[in-house]
Parts: structure tokens; sequence; C-alpha cells
């Protein structure tokens, strides 16, 4: 991992499923759903800053070398610019079929591949999905000795959840990366007497349930 004056630094590569992720928020809630496209920004700013005295311990920050956010240019045209603008590389995923299937799903899943043999080693995978289609690239770069994160809303299969390092709460995203103006550090709301070990879980938790001290959550 590498080192800068001070600091212990996570590099980390995000993927953005947009049409998996948009359309569960715009079902629970549209404002949320039109914040999400519009200002990638604030929540890029957020999770850069999510869970990870948590995850790492104290004094490391993560950077997000890589963006990548796959959208169906024909439905969501509008929000290519806000992720340009926020400095993702933008993959048009147009649908192939007559049920409007696309081609996202292959997109991430080679790109993610491809960049396992990064010259930059990625400590970090972060999808943000919840098509459980991604089940097995998880365990892939489980495999690999990578970290990941994902977001997914709504309902999450057991296995897609188990397969990931750490899934990023969906409550703490809605509230605090969507719309607390606020912004950024989540690690200053976590409850008093939460343990913040060095190293990071193996075990796939969600941030309620680490933070919880309760015997049921041991």
């Amino acid at each position: 991992m590498a080192r800068f004056t001070g600091f212990d630094e996570v590099f980390s590569a995000l993927y953005v499923d947009f049409d998996n992720i948009y359309t569960r928020f715009l079902e629970a809630d549209p404002e949320a759903a039109r914040a999400f496209g519009s200002a990638p920004y604030r929540w890029v700013r957020w999770i850069e800053n999510h869970a990870l005295r948590i995850l790492y311990g104290e004094g490391v920050r993560r950077r997000i070398l890589k963006r990548t956010c796959y959208l169906n240019p024909q439905r969501y045209q509008e929000f290519r610019n806000p992720f340009i603008r926020s400095a993702f590389q933008v993959v048009d995923c147009p649908p192939l079929t007559s049920r409007g299937k696309t081609s996202t799903d292959i997109h991430l899943v080679m790109d993610c591949m491809d960049d396992l043999s990064h010259s930059t080693h990625f400590d970090e995978f972060i999808i943000l999905s919840g098509d459980a289609d991604f089940t097995p690239l998880l365990i892939r770069l489980q495999e690999h000795a990578r970290r990941t994160l994902i977001l997914s809303v709504g309902y999450s299969s057991p296995a897609y959840t188990a397969a990931a390092s750490w899934r990023i709460r969906e409550d703490w995203f809605l509230q605090q990366a969507l719309k607390d103006e606020r912004g950024d550090d989540d690690d200053n709301d976590l409850p008093v007497g939460v343990q913040t070990p060095r190293v990071a879980q193996t075990a796939t938790r969600d941030v309620d349930e680490e933070d919880d001290p309760s015997p049921g959550n041991r």
C-alpha cells in the first residue's frame, strides 16, 4: 500500500451501475434519485471518507483514483454531464434487446478484471449496484486479496452481500451522502464505544452491525 507523509493511503476504483441504483432510488425516494444523478461529486466525497476509521484505523485516507459510470444514454442522457464534470469516465450502455437489456454487466466485469492487473494496485473495488449477477465478480476479487465495498438499494441477495468485504449502509448513504449539505465524515456520527480495529474485518457487515456493541452482533 502506498505511503504519503503522515498518511496510509487506500487506492480505490469506483464502478457505478447507474441504471440499477437510480431506478431503485426513484422507487423509494425521487428526491434522492435526482441528487444521486445530478450531484455525484457530493456522494463521491462522502464515500472517500466513509467507514475509514472502522475499516483501517486512524490516519488513513481513501483515494478514488478511477471513477467509471455505466448508463443507458437513451434514458439518462441528462446525467452524463454531471458525472463527466465529477471526473467520471462515462460508458454508454444502450439497450441491446427489445426488453431493454444493456451491456452494463459485462462492461463492468471486464473493467474490473482488467484493473486487477493495472499498474496502480487498487486496494479496493467499490461497486454501486444491487445486481446479484456481480456475486462471482466479488468472489474473484476477494481471491486476489482485494477488498470490495458495495452499495445496494432495497433488497439484496444474501449471497451478493456475503461475497463483499463491506456493504455501505443504505440509510447513511441516503441521509448523509445525498441529503445532508454538511457532507462528509460519517466517522463523527459513530456511536460512543465503537471499536476501530487496525485491520479490516474479513466478514461482510453493514455499518449498523459493526457499530452495535450488543452481544448479538459480536
